[in-house]
């Protein structure tokens, strides 16, 4: 891989827009090019992924109907409850391909892991949705004793972490 200049990136948050430079790589056998994202940051969304996971949460953990996150929204300004609708669609519809590989690593790797528990917080999950950002705590609590560098993430750098996870593993998009 060969550096191949930058491109500009403008990420939204509730409060602002930031202006970020993005790497960009080129593979000197294919011709591929190809970007070094920021964790903070998903593919082809506009918006932090502290954002996102913030609509998730409310959506699928908190049960929050569009119009409780409506009324959050107005109060706090951006993002339009029909873009957290894109991303609460997009998230469900991946979280069962998700869903297999978390449990399936939390198998192997922590078996002791509440989650595995068959009466646990597992069977109370209402959907895969639910039940990926509920499993990405266990994930995140077993990655957390592995790699020295996750010390500081916490419980809203979940998705953050989930998707850096899955991106090591092929999974593709996450929301």
């Amino acid at each position: 891989m060969i550096g191949h200049g930058y491109y500009l990136r403008k990420p939204k948050d509730k409060n602002r827009a930031y202006s970020i430079w993005v790497k960009r790589w080129k593979c000197k056998v294919c011709g591929q090019t190809c970007s070094s994202l920021p964790s903070f940051l998903l593919a082809q969304r506009h918006y932090l992924v502290e954002s996102i996971h913030e609509a998730l949460s409310a959506r699928y953990e908190s049960g929050q109907s569009w119009a409780e996150i409506a009324a959050d929204c107005t109060k706090q300004g951006t993002p339009a409850v029909r873009t957290m609708q894109r991303w609460c669609k997009s998230f469900a519809e991946q979280a069962p391909g998700w869903l297999g590989p978390v449990q399936e690593t939390l198998a192997a790797q922590d078996s002791g892991s509440a989650w595995l528990d068959p009466h646990g917080e597992a069977s109370q999950a209402a959907n895969p949705a639910q039940a990926l950002l509920q499993a990405s705590i266990h994930l995140l609590a077993w990655a957390k004793t592995q790699w020295a560098e996750l010390a500081e993430y916490g419980w809203n750098d979940r998705l953050r972490f989930l998707g850096l996870w899955g991106a090591n593993r092929g999974l593709g998009r996450l929301v």
